[in-house]
């Protein structure tokens, strides 16, 4: 009997599997630790810029949310804060108040291109279909939304290689939907 199920499987496990998996994993590593400094450089240019992180990340929070979701919990910050006779919380009114610096025309194109490209890789990501996208044509927001749609989907792709390669092993194909030669009988791979 086997000593146990590590040993069992290391048995089984021939170079060139151990060697494409190391590859990958590798690979995956080095570009999730780029991925990883790109974000804190990021985050280090817009500090020194003067931006705060903590509230970035509340704003962030807010952003996941849908518009009514958002402003429910933003009254609710402010209500509660009120409550707990906290400074912000003296601000409650403020839903009216015109006193806010207006966003320059140019800084608004520029979030709505960002956000489109944004919603653009979302929905590639998603498997969601190229002709789903909800700008005019010929607009910047269309186009921005349209090239991260193909970088999105790109990675939705490979994602479903991978499933079906990984479902065809498990049926006995050779990954293309055919089914492995069956080996004759008293014979063995590579015998």
């Amino acid at each position: 009997m086997v000593a146990s199920l590590a040993e069992a499987q290391s048995h089984n496990v021939g170079p060139e599997v151990l060697l494409k998996h190391y590859r990958v994993i590798r690979d995956a590593a080095a570009a999730h630790k780029d991925t990883g400094m790109a974000l804190a450089r990021a985050k280090k240019s817009a500090k020194s810029d003067g931006i705060d992180l903590d509230a970035f990340r509340l704003l962030e929070g807010f952003a996941k949310l849908g518009t009514d979701e958002a402003e429910i919990r933003h009254r609710n910050l402010l209500r509660y804060a009120k409550w707990l006779d906290m400074p912000i919380g003296m601000q409650a009114d403020m839903f009216g108040d015109k006193s806010y610096a207006t966003v320059p025309d140019k800084a608004k194109e520029e979030q709505a291109e960002w956000a489109a490209g944004d919603a653009g890789r979302t929905a590639g990501r998603a498997g969601h279909e190229r002709d789903t996208n909800p700008h005019a044509p010929g607009s910047a927001e269309h186009a921005s939304w349209d090239r991260s749609w193909k970088a999105g989907n790109k990675t939705w792709l490979a994602g479903q290689a991978t499933i079906a390669n990984e479902m065809g092993a498990n049926a006995g194909t050779n990954g293309r939907g055919r089914r492995a030669k069956a080996e004759p009988e008293g014979q063995h791979a590579g015998a």
